[in-house]
Formats: C-alpha cells, structure tokens, sequence
C-alpha cells in the first residue's frame, strides 16, 4: 500500500481528518454546476462488472450507497426497482441532494461509523472512498461487514498501484515529484489524501475483515493512460502529442499496467452479527 498526498493551504495543516475530508469533498461537489445524468451510470464499466450480481437481488432489496458524491448512482438504482440509500460525509452536498432531488433517501454520515443497524442492506457499494483515511481501509471495511446482511454483496473501489507507479516509485523520489527538492525538501504543505493498493492487498485487506474475496480487477485503462501521459510523461492534456499517445497506447497496454482503480467484489458469509 502507497501513501499519497496533497497540497494544502496552511491554515488546514492541523484541522481533524474528518473536517478535512468532509471539506475538501464539499468543495469538490459545490463545484459541480448541475447534478449529474443517472442515465450514464448504465455505461460505466463498474456497472457493468457488478450488474450479473445485482441481478441476484430481488426487486426491491435494500442497498447503501456509500459516499454517495452528487447521487447518480442512488438515483440510477433507485430507478431500477432498489430500495437505495446515498451517504455521504458532505453535509452540505447532502442538503443539497434532498432539495433537488426529494423522491430518493440522502443521509449525511461518515462510512467508517454509519448508525445503521446490524444486517441492515442486501448490497453495499462505494467508488473511491474507503482509500481517503490514513489509518487504512479497516474501519470501512468492518462498517461494511457489520451493516451487511449474511450473503449481502460488497462492491468497491480504490486507486490501483499499478505497474506503472511500482516502476515510477522505484526511482529516487526527486525524479519523479516535481514538488520536492533534495535539499529544500517539499516547497508547500502536504497532507494525506489517498492509499494505493495492488490486486493482492486489496484482496488481503477484504479477506482479514471476513470477507469472501469473489473478484478483484483493475478498471479504468483510459483515466489511467491520460494521468501518466499528463503527470508523469508532463504532455499537455489534449495536445497534439497527448491525443496521438491516447490513440496508440490504449489499445495495446494493458490495464493492468496502467489502470487508474481496483474494483472489487466480495461477499460477507458469516451468519454472526
């Protein structure tokens, strides 16, 4: 697993990693100018991955949305017949998801420790949350045990540590971050954003929580390919050079060398609570 960071202003260096997450995803989603189409959920390779499972639920089942963002994915399935709830640690994306869209269930919570009952939903799905918390994917994961029912499904995603980035990484760190000097050392503040895991660790990292690991799989080849042409290769997003790259590379590299996330399927099988 690979810690990564993010520039921050001076003022949020000491500011409690709760507040910290649910405010740099405030203004991440206040940023969004319309709420998204659920109509484009039904493209998105996670749908399609988890799809044939969710066929398994009858109509009707309960799911939880975790880290919901601006509520696509709630209303989509909502739509489809599931009793869906959204949570999200932005209160104040929440308030605004239940003006805009008052037909579906918004909650404001935090994944880590939800006030769900014991055994509560069929299915629990979460794109690229679990990862932001520097303690590790734990207590999310235990969450998702708990309010899972026995049989219930878990799909989930985090940042892929790809083949790409184990190669880049293994380089001294002033090859490859710009923002660290061997001898000023890093020019602005940092703080923790994200873990990166590959397909074993993630599967680890399941599977200790009691988890029966059903598929881990590396998604997301094109966002991938474009943030190593533009971060790593520093082109200029969608000059010519970028294009021509995007057109040759992504055909023939495989996602599991560039992949920008792991997705994940697993099921809890324990009857205990």
């Amino acid at each position: 697993m690979r810690k990564d960071y993010i520039l921050i202003p001076n003022e949020q260096d000491g500011v409690d990693e709760s507040a910290f997450v649910e405010d740099f995803w405030t203004q991440r989603w206040e940023n969004v100018a319309q709420l998204p189409q659920a109509e484009s959920v039904a493209s998105r390779e996670e749908y399609k991955i988890m799809q044939p499972f969710l066929q398994k639920l009858p109509v009707g089942s309960s799911i939880l949305d975790g880290g919901c963002g601006m509520g696509a994915w709630t209303v989509f399935l909502t739509n489809q017949g599931f009793k869906v709830i959204g949570l999200d640690i932005s209160d104040r994306t929440i308030i605004r998801l239940k003006q805009f869209l008052p037909n579906y269930q918004f909650i404001h919570g935090d994944i880590r420790q939800t006030n769900f009952k014991n055994a509560t939903f069929d299915a629990y799905f979460s794109w690229g949350t679990f990862e932001h918390f520097e303690n590790g994917l734990e207590d999310c994961i235990k969450e998702a045990y708990r309010i899972l029912k026995p049989g219930g499904f878990l799909f989930v995603s985090v940042p892929f540590q790809n083949w790409w980035h184990i190669l880049r990484d293994a380089k001294a760190l002033h090859k490859w971050d710009q923002g660290y000097d061997t001898q000023q050392g890093f020019a602005a503040p940092l703080r923790f954003y994200q873990w990166w895991l590959t397909v074993p660790e993630f599967e680890q990292e399941l599977a200790l929580r009691g988890f029966r690991v059903l598929k881990v799989q590396p998604i997301g080849r094109y966002e991938g390919l474009s943030r190593a042409l533009v971060h790593d290769l520093h082109l200029k997003p969608e000059s010519l050079s970028d294009r021509i790259a995007k057109r040759l590379l992504h055909p023939i590299i495989p996602t599991r060398w560039i992949g920008h996330m792991l997705m994940a399927i697993a099921q809890k099988t324990d009857n205990t609570l």
